[in-house]
């Protein structure tokens, strides 16, 4: 038997090492598209003059350089909101996290309790959502979404045998089996390639807590991260100073 026909039609997938996004070398427009992402990821998300104006009327943080922090939040403006999601796209895509649609980033939630007495509490509603971003010139370079939460589990040590194993997306956590009080949930934790280690991130959690309930400073033991993978652990760790004795949640 001879082959008559030779397949060249397959294309060969490939994860960049750096911004890990997955895309076809050989396709002019996979790859034009890698190298727009690949820019936004390793250097940080462009924002036009007009838009960094917009954001530093946000501010709740200022830096001697230029650069700041601005909170967006379910009652800002919808173009805000929007270049907001823009980057939440970026951060999504490097940490593999399940994107969160518009409508329920910009949702609203409350403590759900029932009694015997009130089968439904009348608990405050609150924004779920606030977004952090870090401007340094007409870049965004990194982003904290934090969330509002009501319970958490605690990280144990890994040899404390009434653990119960977390699986994240890179490492496994013991976590205690019953949960605690929590008010703030890290969901999101990211900065860009050409940033890290300028304590950029440490930043970003000190604002979270300070400004996400008006007039109330969190403290750090009502905060928790979420699935964190293994470069967000080892931030937690050092954010905390200690290995164990943090909160995480599962969303």
């Amino acid at each position: 038997m001879v082959q008559m026909q030779l397949d060249l039609a397959s294309e060969t997938r490939k994860a960049c090492k750096t911004c890990g996004m997955e895309y076809i070398p050989s396709n002019a427009e996979d790859a034009a598209l890698h190298r727009k992402f690949h820019a936004m990821n390793v250097g940080g998300v462009d924002f036009t003059k007009a838009v960094v104006e917009r954001l530093r009327k946000n501010q709740v943080w200022s830096g001697g350089d230029g650069s700041f922090i601005a909170v967006i939040g379910r009652k800002d403006a919808l173009a805000l909101r929007n270049r907001t999601s823009d980057v939440l796209r970026v951060v999504n895509t490097e940490l593999a996290a399940v994107p969160i649609e518009d409508k329920e980033l910009w949702s609203q939630t409350c403590e759900r309790k029932e009694t015997k007495t009130e089968p439904r509490s009348k608990a405050q509603t609150v924004d779920r959502f606030k977004a952090y971003l870090y401007i340094r010139g007409p870049k965004c370079i990194g982003a904290c979404l934090a969330e509002r939460i009501w319970n958490a589990y605690t990280v144990l040590a890994q040899d404390d045998t009434s653990a119960q194993t977390y699986d994240t997306k890179s490492s496994s956590i013991s976590i205690s089996t019953d949960s605690s009080p929590a008010i703030l949930g890290i969901s999101r934790m990211w900065t860009s390639n050409q940033h890290r280690k300028q304590g950029i991130a440490t930043r970003l959690l000190n604002c979270a807590r300070s400004n996400f309930l008006y007039g109330m400073a969190i403290d750090k033991d009502n905060v928790a991260f979420s699935q964190p993978t293994e470069s967000g652990g080892n931030l937690a760790r050092r954010w905390f100073g200690r290995d164990a004795g943090w909160l995480v949640y599962i969303d």
